[in-house]
């Protein structure tokens, strides 16, 4: 029998993803795990950037078989090109190093070799690593193409154990080898420091000079509608000093409220209308292809989703992120506090998901997008009430793996609600009316109170006391997965206001009170059923018995099937189910 394999450990590996918090101001691809870093151009980054500089001393491109040489044109000029020797200042070249292979490669680069390496075309000839050889020609002879001796290049390891031997050869015009090859021996570079930072061997803007030139040029349509685009869409306006709220918010709710096209051409005050609904119909009104070459540094800044021309302050009456004073107090605060409310919230969202009317049964005569925007929404907010009860699971899994013996299940859930340090929400169960979207969005909104609650835990998990890094991990993932459960309760409020009348029950909404616990008696016996089978789930993982916790696991799931079949046949009655007593004691 094979050997059990090692566990996989995930660590950040640069020092944004490291912070005990999103950073405000900070992109969320300046996270690791947010990169859409590629080997193609017209991404954040080049990767084939970071191999040009993969042997110390040295720095390549890798050049592509010309589609359409001139006539004069060099043969055979693909391949991985030698532009320049550059060991001064290399990091992994230090003058006063005691390493042999050091010493070695600076007097070549200082002596015959590096004079000669600086007269000609040198180009890549073959790589060998671990009594392994790689000639980069194929078997007539012919010189491989530069991104196939990337990738090769790219599956060279790195360490002390891994010396490598390069040779370079040198072409003429005529594509032929002239002179005799160079060896020289070294190691890889690695290409991150220990503290996740780019090796300081590579030059500001190294690593995009690559991507498409100029950048700006293609970014001008690399909005919503183009996946890897980081770039605003449609944003709300800078807020000037005497119409702000304390809150940073205008003070003109209509304002607070109109988004506008971040492209658009107009940027005076008269030019803040709101964007329209597609891009066909923005188009128009927003600055072109040549325009964004010329003014891409005057489009303004956007942080939380607000243009801003000042310099940014985080929300002073958010205290600073500071580890717990004891592992005791951040077990309690898991018990007291962060579980229950991911109960609470997990609870509430289904409670407003069975508010939501059936699509199927609208009015599609006198709304004929209702139907789809129903599919939406329902989805949507099923989507994140299933993200609390992940939560809610993720930070038991904290507190079994920091009891131990003592672990006891949390699946109670909390009277009350923080959003800030001075109002706190009591717990309620409501429709999804317009004023909750609004109360949700507070709850989810990014850096807010509740989206930094497991910020203490992220700064005391990081410390390298701590040697379970899943623990650090599994904190940092609930800390930062609220942003997306606040983008959805945005997209609902956008979605859902066309139905709002302003009289009556909103179109979209079936009108449901709070029931009975006689009423819902059958949804609430088979709630009782998902949370025991949770709480026997709980337990059985803390004591390391996957086997019997799946098999509750999947109990659950077969349980919360019927129950939400309950739950729809109850709100077609206009009955709600009373997760807890609608008058608290």
């Amino acid at each position: 029998m094979s050997e059990k394999p090692a566990p996989i450990r995930i660590k950040p590996r640069n020092l944004t993803a490291r912070a005990a918090y999103k950073v405000p101001g900070n992109p969320d691809n300046t996270r690791l795990d947010g990169s859409v870093g590629n080997c193609f151009p017209g991404l954040e980054m080049d990767v084939r950037d970071l191999d040009r500089r993969f042997f110390p001393g040295l720095v390549f491109n890798a050049v592509r078989v010309p589609l359409n040489p001139v006539p004069e044109a060099p043969e055979n000029t693909q391949g991985f090109h030698l532009v320049y020797v550059d060991y001064f200042y290399d990091p992994m070249l230090p003058d006063d190093s005691s390493a042999p292979w050091v010493q070695d490669l600076l007097d070549a680069y200082r002596g015959d070799i590096g004079a000669k390496l600086s007269s000609g075309r040198w180009f890549l000839a073959w790589v060998e690593q671990g009594g392994r050889r790689i000639l980069f020609r194929d078997d007539k002879g012919k010189p491989y193409d530069g991104m196939l001796v990337w990738r090769f290049i790219r599956s060279l390891e790195c360490g002390e154990d891994h010396p490598v031997t390069i040779a370079l050869e040198r072409r003429n015009h005529d594509g032929v080898v002239d002179a005799p090859p160079v060896l020289l021996h070294g190691y890889r570079r690695q290409y991150r420091t220990e503290a996740g930072v780019f090796d300081t061997a590579y030059d500001p803007g190294e690593l995009t000079q690559s991507l498409c030139n100029p950048w700006s040029h293609d970014f001008r349509d690399c909005g919503c509608h183009y996946w890897p685009s980081n770039h605003p869409d449609v944003v709300t306006a800078e807020v000037p000093h005497d119409t702000r709220l304390p809150t940073g918010a205008p003070d003109d709710p209509v304002v607070a409220e109109t988004y506008l096209d971040w492209l658009r051409s107009n940027k005076s005050p008269s030019g803040n209308v709101a964007a329209l609904n597609t891009v066909e119909q923005n188009r128009p009104f927003q600055i072109d292809h040549y325009e964004v070459n010329q003014m891409w540094s005057d489009l303004p800044i956007v942080v939380e989703g607000r243009e801003t021309g000042e310099v940014y302050e985080a929300d002073t009456d958010l205290p600073g992120v500071e580890p717990y004073e004891s592992v005791a107090a951040m077990v309690k605060d898991l018990q007291t506090r962060l579980a229950p409310m991911e109960m609470t919230l997990s609870l509430q969202y289904l409670y407003a998901y069975f508010s939501l009317a059936d699509p199927e049964t609208v009015d599609s005569e006198r709304w004929p997008t209702l139907k789809d925007d129903l599919i939406f929404a329902r989805r949507a907010l099923l989507e994140v009430a299933i993200g609390e009860m992940t939560h809610m699971r993720w930070a038991n899994q904290l507190l079994w793996s920091l009891q131990g013996k003592d672990y006891e299940p949390v699946l109670t859930p909390a009277l009350a609600l923080p959003i800030g340090p001075k109002r706190i929400i009591p717990r309620s169960l409501r429709p999804l009316t317009p004023e909750a979207i609004d109360d949700f969005i507070e709850i989810e909104r990014p850096d807010g109170f509740i989206d930094r609650a497991y910020a203490q835990c992220v700064a005391t998990l990081e410390h390298k006391a701590f040697t379970d890094r899943r623990l650090y991990a599994l904190a940092v993932r609930i800390d930062t997965d609220g942003d997306e459960h606040f983008l959805r309760f945005r997209q609902m409020k956008d979605v859902l206001a066309k139905y709002q009348s302003g009289r009556g029950t909103p179109a979209y909404l079936r009108p449901i009170q709070v029931g009975s616990e006689t009423q819902a008696q059958e949804a609430l016996d088979l709630f009782r059923r998902i949370t025991d089978g949770l709480e026997q789930a709980y337990q059985n993982e803390a004591q390391n018995r996957f086997t019997e916790a799946q098999e509750y696991i999947q109990q659950v799931r077969d349980t919360m099937k019927s129950f939400r079949v309950a739950g729809e046949a109850l709100a077609e009655k206009g009955v709600g189910i009373p997760f807890w007593p609608e008058v608290e004691t």
